[in-house]
């Protein structure tokens, strides 16, 4: 088993495009300095998407969620700091973002709907 954990010092949002076998139409590239890169695919309702994944050997993960969500993931890149992408090749249904703890109360420029 392969794991990863990485500190995301810059992201990249490209949208309006698709990636062959349809479906995604943006992304968020979380890089980290030591090469690694986890991107999120955001897909149309109702398309195919890929299973996550994570390959030590490319130093690259992914996983695929629909474009409903695409508002918490680039606030969370953008109004927190640091975040830690996490990449699991065993499990890649793990592969996620998250921050680091943070005090009770402090506070998120987020709310879920």
């Amino acid at each position: 088993m392969a794991t990863k954990t990485f500190e995301v010092t810059s992201y990249q949002i490209k949208i309006g495009f698709e990636l062959s076998g349809g479906g995604s139409r943006a992304v968020l590239a979380c890089l980290g300095e030591d090469g690694h890169r986890f991107n999120v695919y955001f897909s149309s309702p109702g398309s195919e998407m890929s299973p996550p994944h994570y390959s030590p050997h490319s130093k690259f993960g992914a996983i695929n969620v629909s474009i409903s969500e695409m508002q918490h993931y680039v606030d969370l890149v953008r109004n927190e700091k640091p975040i830690y992408a996490y990449l699991n090749s065993d499990k890649p249904l793990w592969n996620n973002i998250s921050t680091s703890k943070e005090p009770v109360g402090e506070e998120e420029s987020w709310r879920l709907l």
